[in-house]
């Protein structure tokens, strides 16, 4: 009988134990997406603050043509008077993780104008988050036009 108690014991444990993490699981992927939601809010808004929060010091961006962008470069791009977004809306969020790195995959879809010319995006979207003692970074972020076939 103690033995059977011991058995049922150990199996609610472990089931418990089971629950917590995936919970934990979904938590920290729901945090992630609330980083990159934080992050096309701040877009919208042209908000250097939130952007000097979010991206790492040592972020990358990677252009739909194949050029490699510091951090500088993107920030000047997103906060140019120049460059006005009038929507954007992200979809398909997934999200993989270990304990402290995440990558986002999504598709990306915006439209607006650059120097008075206008632009509409379709675009696949691949994000790369670590976490640090202040929350979540972007470390890297990489999109593909998507072309109609």
């Amino acid at each position: 009988m103690a033995r059977a108690v011991r058995v049922w014991a150990l199996s609610c444990a472990l089931l418990f134990g089971a629950v917590s993490n995936a919970a934990a699981e979904r938590t920290a992927e729901s945090e992630v997406a609330g980083v990159i939601k934080a992050y096309d809010e701040a877009w919208g808004r042209k908000d250097a603050a939130a952007f000097e929060q979010m991206l790492a010091a040592d972020y990358v961006y990677f252009t739909s043509k194949g050029a490699l962008w510091p951090r500088q470069r993107w920030l000047g791009l997103m906060l140019s008077p120049k460059y006005a977004l009038a929507s954007a809306e992200r979809s398909e969020i997934v999200v993989h993780r270990t304990a402290d790195t995440a990558v986002v995959g999504s598709r990306w879809k915006g439209h607006g104008t650059y120097d008075g010319k206008p632009f509409r995006d379709d675009q696949r979207c691949s994000l790369v988050l670590a976490r640090s003692p202040t929350g979540w970074k972007v470390l890297s972020e990489h999109c593909t036009q998507i072309v109609a076939g």
